[in-house]
C-alpha cells in the first residue's frame, strides 16, 4: 500500500475551526463527532459533524491528549495541572482519575489510550507549559479502571504519543526526543512485553500517533507533518501537514482529523481508522 492509495490526488485538507492557542488531543465519539483542547487556554472544544465548532469547557488546565472511554466519559491529560480527569460529556462534571505514584505527583500527562478493561496509558513527559518543574523521570504509565497506577515504560527520553491497536495487544509510544517510536505487547492490562524500537529516523519530534484498519500508524510531528509506516515498520509516506496530533473520525471513521497549531484541520481518506471503544 502506498500513501496514494489511502489520499487519493486531489484530495486536500479542509479547514473546520482557526484561531486556537495551541490545538492538541482529538478525540472521536461513537457518532464520529470529535472533541479537540486548547490547552493554552484550558479549553475543549466539540466539532459535530457539518456544524461549526463549539467549547465544551474552558475549565481544563492545559488540556492535551483526550480519548473516550468505553463508558462514553472523555478522558483528558490536564498537563500542567499534573493530572489525568474523566469528564461526563452530558454534564460536563469533571472527576480525577489519577494525579501521582507512590506521593509524587506527575510532571505534564500528555497522551494517553484506553483498553476494554477500563484502563488506560499515558505518557508523562515535561514540557513547563506553566514552568513546573520536573519532579521524576519521564515515564509511561497504566492506570486501573480503579486509579491503581503503575510504571510500565521507562526507555523513552520524553515520551509523548500513545495509541493502542484495535485488537488491545499492540502499544506504540513515541519518544520525541529519541526520533523513534517503541513498539510493545499488551499481556494484559498493564502488563507490557517485547519492547522494540519500531520506527526511527523520522526526522522530527514524534507527538500524537493513530492507526488505521490497516494497521498503518500515522505519526504527528508538527511543523515536520506526518509519517506513514505500515504494519512492518516502512515508511509508506508522508503528509506535508502541520499536526500535533491526529484521529479518524466521522460517520464512517474515514477522515483525518488533525490539530494542527491555531488550527483544526480534517483530510478524507479511503480506509477507516481505530474507532473509539466506546463503541
Amino acid at each position: 500500500m502506498k500513501l496514494s492509495d489511502i489520499i487519493t490526488t486531489g484530495t486536500y485538507p479542509q479547514i473546520l475551526g482557526v484561531g486556537y492557542g495551541f490545538t492538541e488531543g482529538p478525540a472521536a465519539d461513537a457518532a464520529g463527532n470529535v472533541y479537540f483542547s486548547d490547552g493554552q487556554n484550558d479549553t475543549i472544544h466539540f466539532y459535530e459533524v457539518g456544524r461549526p465548532v463549539v467549547p465544551f469547557v474552558t475549565d481544563s488546565t492545559d488540556a492535551v491528549g483526550m480519548i473516550m472511554s468505553p463508558g462514553g466519559e472523555l478522558y483528558v491529560c490536564e498537563g500542567a495541572a499534573g493530572r489525568v480527569v474523566a469528564f461526563d460529556v452530558t454534564t460536563r462534571e469533571k472527576r480525577i482519575l489519577c494525579d501521582g505514584i507512590d506521593g509524587t505527583r506527575f510532571n505534564e500527562p500528555n497522551d494517553l489510550a484506553v483498553d476494554l478493561a477500563g484502563g488506560f496509558y499515558f505518557s508523562d513527559p515535561n514540557y513547563a507549559h506553566r514552568g513546573q518543574p520536573t519532579v521524576m523521570k519521564e515515564d509511561s504509565y497504566y492506570c486501573t479502571a480503579d486509579g491503581k497506577v503503575t510504571r510500565v515504560s521507562t526507555i523513552c527520553n520524553k515520551p509523548n504519543g500513545v495509541v493502542l491497536s484495535a485488537d488491545g495487544q499492540t502499544l506504540y509510544i513515541a519518544d520525541a526526543r529519541g526520533d523513534c517510536v517503541y513498539r510493545y505487547d499488551v499481556l494484559g492490562p498493564g502488563k507490557l512485553a517485547g519492547e522494540r524500537k519500531w520506527v526511527q529516523g523520522l526526522g522530527g519530534n514524534p507527538d500524537g500517533m493513530t492507526l488505521d484498519e490497516h494497521d498503518n500508524l500515522y505519526v504527528c510531528m508538527n511543523k515536520k507533518g506526518v509519517a506513514v509506516f505500515d504494519r512492518t515498520g516502512e515508511k509508506i509516506g508522508h503528509l506535508d501537514v502541520t499536526a500535533s496530533n491526529v484521529c479518524f473520525a466521522g460517520p464512517e471513521f474515514d477522515t483525518l482529523h488533525f490539530t494542527a497549531a491555531d488550527e483544526f484541520v480534517a483530510i478524507k481518506t479511503t480506509v477507516t481508522g481505530v474507532k473509539p471503544r466506546c463503541m
